[in-house]
């Protein structure tokens, strides 16, 4: 039985495409949820018995695995954090009123999100600014602060400024891009050093109904399973690795933690 919520499931395919002297090609399918971070608790919305939020389940979400990370967050604490992100670009924090997150669920308690993406919208419920929350397997995080999207400046450009994979050094820079209508949504994230495109990944997602049925068709159906993104992402890197591809040193943590994107000529 499918209920009305203030989370969404989605489910699609995540596409890697490394480019350059040693190709390296995947793709896989996932699921993916949307949260409201203003009304993700609230009790006028229903929720399926298979997710919870900050506790054990088939599916659920913690606040405290982002943004600052600091343990004991909720999602309001949340909110108000990508509002002073937001506010740093120089946007009025009066003139966001929804923020919704796209990220992965965590299975059966275990989870890994190298891409998350919030989509801040203003109260004619227009799309006005979106940050991408990138995550690295060695405890680092980076928030890229895209302003301006509701002047049709969805795609943008950041310095790269997180060591993400070992594969390639902190070089170059993104072109970011994320946009939610209707019931879809799609990401992209090229990477461009020395004016040739390295890396490409994107996201393909359409939402589904949120009910217990499809958390358990997920399950048993391999989209999802516990850490499966963690344990991806250290397989391509040994096929990686096989293919004799360079490894670079891994840096101390990183210090600067958000970042702005810049308009791309194009969008102009």
């Amino acid at each position: 039985m499918s209920c009305e919520t203030n989370v969404k499931l989605f489910e699609g395919l995540i596409n890697h495409n490394r480019k350059g002297k040693i190709n390296h090609i995947f793709q896989n399918k996932i699921n993916a949820i949307l949260l409201d971070l203003y009304r993700v608790n609230n009790d006028n919305y229903k929720q399926p018995s298979f997710f919870s939020t900050d506790k054990f389940n088939f599916y659920s979400w913690s606040a405290s695995d982002h943004g600052p990370r600091n343990k004991g967050t909720n999602k309001d604490d949340l909110y108000e954090y990508i509002l002073s992100l937001i506010t740093k670009s120089s946007y009025e924090k009066k003139k966001i009123k929804d923020i919704k997150l796209l990220t992965f669920p965590k299975v059966f308690g275990f989870g890994f999100n190298p891409l998350s993406v919030y989509f801040c919208y203003n109260s004619k419920n227009f799309l006005v600014h979106t940050v991408f929350e990138v995550k690295n397997t060695f405890g680092d995080i980076h928030h890229y602060v895209l302003k301006n999207t509701d002047k049709k400046v969805i795609t943008q450009q950041v310095l790269k400024k997180l060591f993400v994979s070992p594969f390639y050094n902190k070089k170059g820079y993104y072109n970011l891009y994320a946009n939610h209508t209707d019931k879809k949504i799609i990401t992209s994230v090229e990477y461009i050093m020395n004016n040739s495109t390295v890396f490409f990944a994107s996201m393909n997602l359409k939402e589904i109904q949120f009910n217990n049925l499809n958390i358990l068709k997920s399950i048993c159906k391999l989209i999802v399973f516990p850490g499966k993104i963690w344990i991806n992402i250290h397989l391509q890197a040994f096929l990686l690795w096989l293919k004799k591809a360079r490894i670079y040193k891994i840096p101390k943590n990183e210090t600067i933690k958000h970042s702005f994107g810049n308009h791309l000529p194009k969008n102009k």
